[in-house]
């Protein structure tokens, strides 16, 4: 069977490292997660001018990993469309399905859940999710079926 990449997508606390942790107990699929890349350089997860600096190099460990013939999970947040298309690029040409999973949840729940996960940034995260949630666009049908197969928030 050949590699799968899985995109997740979703707002902060909507639910991707618990769909992540699944699939990795599910599949041994490793686990491209910009947060933990990001503690484990030293920088807090709400910098997000370092964010956007980093993600790159974090974004390029993908492919390597698909032609390796391993699964992937990629956990970016992914807001956009063009991100989303972006990290299904990396699996081009190195046979890996690909695999759209969007997270979704009221922002109270995902406020909620925030604080209760608490560590470095939760109260920034939560003043983020009330003042700019309604930037991060919602997967269309159109880019669902760019994929080889759509999860959508509940079917998961």
């Amino acid at each position: 069977m050949p590699p799968t990449l899985y995109v997740l997508t979703g707002l902060p606390g909507s639910g991707k490292s618990t769909r992540a942790a699944e699939i990795i107990a599910a599949t041994g699929a490793a686990h491209v997660d910009m947060d933990a890349a990001l503690r484990e350089r030293g920088i807090s997860i709400v910098d997000y001018e370092s964010r956007f600096a980093v993600q790159p190099q974090v974004e390029v460990t993908i492919t390597p990993l698909l032609a390796a013939g391993s699964s992937v999970v990629a956990e970016f947040g992914s807001w956009t469309r063009e991100e989303r298309d972006r990290l299904r690029g990396y699996a081009a040409g190195t046979g890996a399905r690909t695999e759209l999973h969007w997270l979704d949840a009221p922002i109270e729940t995902c406020i909620e859940r925030v604080a209760a996960r608490g560590g470095d940034g939760a109260d920034v995260l939560a003043t983020m999710l009330r003042e700019s949630a309604g930037g991060y666009v919602p997967p269309t049908p159109d880019e669902a079926s760019q994929y080889d197969a759509y999860v959508p928030p509940s079917a998961g």
